[in-house]
C-alpha cells in the first residue's frame, strides 16, 4: 500500500507557494484607464526639453508637468530625475535658496544629443498620427 493510499498519512507539500490567481480587468474595460506607461516616455522628453535650456529641480518639473495635464507626485518624478542622471542625460548640484537646499539638474551633452534624436523621432510620429489622409482630418 502506497503512502497516498493511507488515509492520515501527511502530503509532501509542494516548494511552489499557491498563489491565489485572480483575473486582470483590462485598462479599456476601465472607466478610468491608466496611461501612464505611455506617457512615461513623453515625460522624461519633456524634463529633458527643460533641462537643456535652463537648471530645473523637482518641485518647478511638478507644476511644470501639471499645466500640461500631468498629476505626478515626487514619488514618481524623483525617480524619473535619478534614471536620467544615472543614464547620463542629466546632472546635478546642490543649490541653496536662503536656507532651503535642493538639488538642480541640467543636460549633460550626452543629453542633448538625445533630445536631438528624439525630436526627429518625434516629429515623424506626429505626421505619421497626425497626417490628413482624407483630407477630413484626425
Amino acid at each position: 500500500m502506497a503512502k497516498r493510499d493511507i488515509p492520515n498519512a501527511p502530503r509532501k507539500r509542494s516548494a511552489i507557494k499557491r498563489q491565489k490567481v485572480t483575473p486582470k480587468r483590462s485598462a479599456a474595460a476601465s472607466p478610468k484607464a491608466d496611461y501612464r506607461d505611455l506617457y512615461a516616455g513623453l515625460i522624461r522628453l519633456h524634463v529633458l526639453h527643460h533641462a537643456v535650456s535652463e537648471t530645473v529641480y523637482g518641485f518647478a518639473m511638478i507644476e511644470e508637468l501639471r499645466r500640461h495635464g500631468y498629476e505626478l507626485s515626487t514619488g514618481t518624478l524623483y525617480p524619473i530625475l535619478h534614471g536620467l542622471e544615472q543614464k547620463g542625460f542629466l546632472s546635478s548640484a546642490k543649490e541653496r535658496v536662503g536656507r532651503t537646499e535642493r538639488r538642480v539638474y541640467r543636460a549633460t551633452p550626452v543629453g542633448r544629443k538625445a533630445l536631438a534624436a528624439a525630436k526627429t523621432k518625434v516629429r515623424e510620429l506626429f505626421g505619421e498620427l497626425f497626417e490628413d489622409k482624407e483630407g477630413g482630418g484626425p
